[in-house]
């Protein structure tokens, strides 16, 4: 019955419907990981190499789609991501969903992250638990892909929301095992530091220490200046008070 459904509801390959775009890239990932399972990396390591690298970048770009579609489905239950603003910024890039991905993988298979074992262990349930939703939803998108491209069901749009909330307590604690995440002390002495060089900038100007042109411009004696300015009205307040 489903692949009678599958071949007479089937999208084009043309259509760009989000779903008829995740049905083909779904199509295009699986096909790639069944072939990496089936062949021997020491035989050809260079296909290997080009296998692994279409893996990822199928990856990225279902779970791109996955990302639009929840934005489409359930704009107003996403799920808070405002710890990103405690990750270093070389963390946040476009292929993080994917190297999340791939690392949910290698932890549900028994992996540890280098020289992190106990965070590993930790981490491991809540991995398999993220691959579990993502496998899920991957095969329910597909599934209501044949039965209405238009339209997500209450089931899908609760698959979304449930798997939106895994990604999101796995994003925050895999990031924050492997790279240093500022603690709410780090973020707050951050913007007193930023409020502190607003305060000296806006002093300076009021002083006529510095014009506006030289901040507009980004005056080089400026940015070797400022520095200065700032700790020596630090030490003058903290003198004062």
């Amino acid at each position: 019955m489903f692949s009678l459904r599958k071949w007479l509801h089937r999208p084009k390959k043309t259509d760009t419907q989000l779903l008829a775009k995740l049905y083909y890239a779904d199509d295009e990932l699986n096909a790639i990981s069944m072939e990496l399972d089936s062949f021997d990396g020491r035989e050809d390591p260079e296909r290997c190499t080009i296998l692994v690298n279409q893996l990822r970048n199928s990856q990225d770009k279902v779970l791109g789609l996955i990302e639009n579609i929840m934005e489409c489905a359930i704009p107003n239950d996403r799920a808070n991501r405002d710890f990103r603003a405690k990750f270093p910024d070389d963390v946040l890039q476009d292929s993080l969903a994917g190297q999340l991905w791939f690392g949910a993988e290698c932890l549900a298979a028994g992996s540890t992250i280098m020289q992190r074992e106990i965070e590993s262990a930790a981490l491991r349930p809540l991995a398999r638990a993220l691959i579990g939703s993502l496998d899920s939803l991957r095969n329910m998108l597909k599934d209501q892909c044949l039965k209405n491209i238009n339209n997500y069901s209450d089931k899908v749009k609760s698959a979304l929301k449930h798997f939106d909330v895994i990604s999101s307590e796995f994003e925050l604690s895999y990031v924050s095992a492997m790279v240093p995440v500022k603690t709410a002390l780090d973020y707050d002495t951050q913007q007193d530091v930023i409020i502190l060089f607003c305060e000296t900038v806006d002093r300076a100007v009021k002083e006529k220490l510095l014009t506006q042109e030289m901040i507009d411009d980004y005056d080089a004696a400026l940015m070797f200046t400022l520095p200065r300015l700032v700790i020596v009205w630090y030490v003058s307040i903290f003198y004062i008070y």
